[in-house]
C-alpha cells in the first residue's frame, strides 16, 4: 500500500475495560477471544507499557494501568484498539477479568485509624516573638471540611500517530501544557523527549489538576499508536465517565487558634488530612502550596501546619497548588470571621490588628516593609474605588427594608509569596521576608432569596498588583477567567454537571455570574511583584463571604460550619432555615 493511501486510512478507535470493584486483586486477564476478532489490532494491559506506568511523570504518582490489583471503581485494566468504535467496544465486552475483592477504605477517618497514608506527614513550624498583649488568651477549635466534588474534563478528541523516524506525534483538541505532556508520553513509551511532538488547541501553564485527565487520554492514544504503528484516535464519547472526570478529594482541616482580648492572633495549629485516593496524584503539590502560603495574609507569631495524604479506594485526587493557596486563604478568612463573631469586633478592626500590611513591626526589614506598603496601597485603593464603605451603608438600609431578600458585602485580601528557603535541600524551611509576592483583593456584593435559596451576585470589584512580564490586557483577561473558574469550582459547582456545561452556563448569563464585573490592575513600581492567576482564583471566596454575611441577617448564629462550601440553592435554603443539608 502506498504512503498516500495509508495516510487516508481512518484512525483506529479505543474501548476500555475498567474495574467494577473499589479494591480487588487481579487474578487473571483473558483477552484471547477479544484479540482474535476481525478488525481488532491490539489489547493492551500494564504488561505492554514500555517505559514507566505513570500517566503524569514528574508531577505525581498516578499509574495509567492497574498492576496486580485495582484500587478504585473505574481503574483502567485494559484497552482494546480496533478499526471501529463499536467493534472495539464489542471486543472489550469479551475481555474476562477474574477479581478477588478486598475490603475498601473509603473515609478519611478510616484511613487515619488504619494509618493508611501515601507518605509521612509533612510539617511546618514558624515561630516568632509573641509581642505585647494580654496574657489571657481565648482559644478556638474549628474544623473546616472541604467536600469532594467531581468535575468532568473539557476534552475534545486526541489523535496520535507514529512518525517516519519512529517517534510519536500527538494532536489534542483541548488546552494543555504541551511540554509537561511531552515528558509524560516519552516516559510512558520509553522514548526520548525530542521524539515526541505535541500540538494542542491552546498552550497553558500547568495549574489545574483537572488537566491531568488529558495526560491519561493522550498517554493511552500514544501507547496504542506506538504498539500498532497506526493512527489512533481517542474520543470522549467512547470513553467511560471515569476517564474524563477528576475529583478534588475531601479535605479536613482541624484548627486550634489562640487570640488575646484585642483579637490579635497569637498562635495557629492546623492539621490537614486530604483524601488523596488510591494514588498520591497531585496531592504533594497541594500540601506544599498550602503549607507555604498558610497564614501569609495575616501576621501570627506562631504557625504550625501538618499535612497528610490519606490513601483510600477512590480515584486519585487531582487537587493542586491553586487549591492549596485557595484553601489556605479560605481558612485564614474563616478564622478572622470566627474571632469577629466571638468578640463582637468588626472584621476591619481585626484586619488592623492581624493583617500583615497594617503591622508596625520594628523587626521588619526594609524589603518586607516596602512590600507591606505596596499591599496597603492596593487595599486602600480597592476600598475607595469600589465605594465599599458607602455600599455597606446601602446594604444595611436594604436589609432593613425587606425580609424576603437580604444582601451581603465582603472585602477579601489574598497574599501569596515565594520566599527564601534555608536548611538542607531535602528539608528546606521557608522564611519570612518575601523576595517575590503576589497580592490581590476583591469586594463582592450579593443578594439572597430566602424562598428559593438562590444567590444573585450583584457586583464584584477586584484589584491585583500588575507585572511588567505580561501585557495589562492579558492580565485582566486572566484575572476574570481565573475568578470565574474558582467561583464555579468551589462555590457553584452542581452535582453531575460537566465543566463544559458550567462554562456554557457562565457564557449564557447564569445567575451565578456577577452582573457587574470590574477587574483592575495597580502599578506598584517595584520589581518584586509578579502576576499570578492563583490570586484571582482565590478571590472568588469573596462571594462566599458576602453570602455568609447576607445569611447572617436571617440567622445571627450562622457560622462557617453551618454554611457548606458549595453554594447550591438547596444548601443556602437549608442554611437560612437552619436545616441539615
Amino acid at each position: 500500500m502506498s504512503k498516500s493511501k495509508e495516510k487516508l486510512q481512518l484512525p483506529l478507535e479505543m474501548a476500555f475495560v475498567v474495574s467494577p470493584f473499589e479494591s480487588a486483586r487481579i487474578c487473571s486477564i483473558d483477552f484471547e477471544e477479544a484479540a482474535q476478532m476481525d478488525g481488532v489490532h491490539a489489547v493492551l494491559t500494564a504488561a505492554d507499557v514500555i517505559g514507566k506506568n505513570n500517566a503524569m511523570y514528574g508531577l505525581g504518582d498516578m499509574p495509567l494501568f492497574a498492576e496486580g490489583e485495582v484500587t478504585f471503581i473505574g481503574h483502567l485494566v485494559a484497552v482494546v484498539v480496533a478499526e471501529r468504535a463499536s467493534l472495539a467496544q464489542d471486543a472489550a465486552d469479551l475481555v474476562r477479568v477474574d477479581y478477588k475483592p478486598k475490603p475498601p477504605v473509603l473515609e478519611i477517618e478510616e484511613a487515619l485509624k488504619l494509618s493508611s497514608f501515601h507518605s509521612d506527614p509533612k510539617e511546618l513550624l514558624h515561630e516568632g516573638s509573641v509581642g505585647h498583649g494580654s496574657d489571657e488568651l481565648e482559644e478556638i477549635d474549628r474544623t473546616f471540611v472541604f467536600p469532594d466534588h467531581v468535575c468532568l474534563q473539557e476534552l475534545g478528541s486526541v489523535e496520535a500517530n507514529v512518525t517516519d523516524s519512529g517517534g510519536i506525534s500527538v494532536s489534542i483538541d483541548a488546552s494543555c501544557d504541551s511540554l509537561v505532556l511531552t515528558n509524560s508520553i516519552a516516559s510512558l513509551i520509553g522514548l526520548e523527549e525530542e521524539q515526541v511532538r505535541v500540538t494542542c488547541e491552546r498552550e497553558i501553564k500547568w495549574a489545574d489538576g483537572r488537566l491531568s485527565q488529558i495526560f491519561i487520554c493522550a498517554g493511552l492514544a500514544s501507547l496504542c499508536s506506538f504498539k500498532t504503528g497506526k493512527l489512533v484516535r481517542f474520543r470522549p464519547s467512547n470513553a467511560p465517565k471515569e476517564l474524563l472526570s477528576a475529583r478534588s478529594g475531601q479535605v479536613q482541616a482541624r484548627v486550634h487558634l489562640s487570640h488575646d482580648s484585642s483579637g490579635k492572633i497569637k498562635s495557629i495549629d492546623c492539621n490537614v488530612n486530604v483524601d488523596s485516593g488510591s494514588a498520591a496524584g497531585t496531592g504533594d503539590s497541594f500540601t506544599e502550596s498550602l503549607m507555604s502560603h498558610f497564614g501569609q495574609v495575616h501576621s501570627c507569631p506562631r504557625v504550625s501546619v501538618s499535612c497528610s495524604l490519606c490513601k483510600t479506594n477512590w480515584p486519585p485526587s487531582l487537587i493542586g497548588n491553586r487549591e492549596g493557596v485557595a484553601l489556605g486563604a479560605f481558612i485564614s478568612e474563616g478564622l478572622i470571621a470566627e474571632i469577629s463573631s466571638r468578640t463582637d469586633r468588626s472584621i476591619h478592626s481585626l484586619r488592623k490588628i492581624n493583617f500583615s500590611h497594617f503591622m508596625d513591626d520594628e523587626n521588619q526589614d526594609d524589603d518586607l516593609r516596602a512590600c507591606n506598603e505596596v499591599i496597603q496601597g492596593a487595599w486602600d485603593k480597592l476600598l475607595e474605588d469600589s465605594s465599599y464603605r458607602e455600599r455597606q451603608d446601602g446594604v444595611v438600609q436594604f436589609n432593613e427594608s425587606t425580609s424576603h431578600y437580604k444582601r451581603g458585602i465582603a472585602a477579601v485580601p489574598v497574599k501569596v509569596g515565594e520566599g527564601v528557603e534555608i536548611g538542607d535541600e531535602d528539608d528546606p524551611v521557608p522564611v519570612e521576608g518575601l523576595e517575590t509576592f503576589f497580592f490581590g483583593a476583591a469586594v463582592a456584593e450579593v443578594q439572597v432569596d430566602s424562598l428559593t435559596g438562590e444567590v444573585f451576585i450583584i457586583r464584584v470589584d477586584a484589584l491585583q498588583l500588575s507585572s511588567d512580564e505580561l501585557s495589562p490586557a492579558l492580565q485582566v483577561s486572566e484575572m476574570s477567567a481565573s475568578f470565574l473558574d474558582g467561583l464555579r469550582n468551589y462555590f457553584f459547582l452542581g452535582a453531575g454537571e460537566t465543566a463544559q456545561e458550567l462554562s456554557n452556563s457562565l457564557l449564557l448569563g447564569s445567575r451565578a455570574v456577577p452582573e457587574d464585573l470590574r477587574f483592575d490592575l495597580m502599578d506598584h513600581g517595584g520589581k518584586s511583584v509578579r502576576f499570578s492567576s492563583s490570586v484571582s482564583y482565590c478571590l472568588s471566596m469573596s462571594v462566599y463571604e458576602a453570602v455568609r454575611k447576607a445569611l447572617s441577617q436571617y440567622r445571627k448564629s450562622l457560622s462557617l460550619v453551618d454554611l457548606p462550601l458549595i453554594l447550591t440553592p438547596e444548601s443556602v435554603y437549608n442554611a437560612i432555615h437552619d436545616r441539615d443539608s
